[in-house]
């Protein structure tokens, strides 16, 4: 098709190398920000302050995990086996985060639900609204 247009075929992958930038970037921020969350709630009490932390954490380990792996540079990879593994991905990303949940829950004491699920429901917004913002459009992950 392009060849008949006169126009350069583009190159294969650069536009999920783009994609793959902009999301670590986001996250990146988001890591900032759960530091800033949990710092300035420092001054509220600890128990706030480790609890949005494990909060943001909760919501960041499986996310990076996520988008190291759907994102890959599979170089040669059809789209059913990128589709497999972005379904894979997502399946780890899930377990990775109830267990996560669980070791909160069962290793941490006292906990504060409020700031644990405030900061993961938060980082969670935060990620959607970046990507419209920055796509004017979805980019689901």
């Amino acid at each position: 098709m392009y060849r008949e247009m006169g126009r350069k075929q583009p190159k294969q992958g650069a536009h999920s190398r783009a994609a793959r930038k902009q999301v670590f970037k986001v996250l990146l921020w988001q890591g900032i920000l759960i530091l800033l969350i949990s710092g300035g709630l420092t001054l509220v009490g600890e128990k706030e302050a480790y609890s949005a932390l494990s909060g943001g954490l909760i919501y960041l380990i499986p996310n990076l995990y996520f988008a190291s792996r759907a994102l890959s540079d599979g170089k040669g990879a059809s789209a059913k086996g990128a589709l497999a593994q972005m379904y894979i991905s997502e399946i780890w990303k899930m377990a990775i985060t109830i267990l996560l949940f669980a070791a909160v829950f069962i290793l941490v004491r006292p906990v504060s639900p409020f700031s644990l699920f405030g900061t993961f429901m938060l980082m969670h917004l935060i990620y959607w609204v970046t990507q419209i913002k920055a796509n004017n459009r979805f980019l689901k992950l």
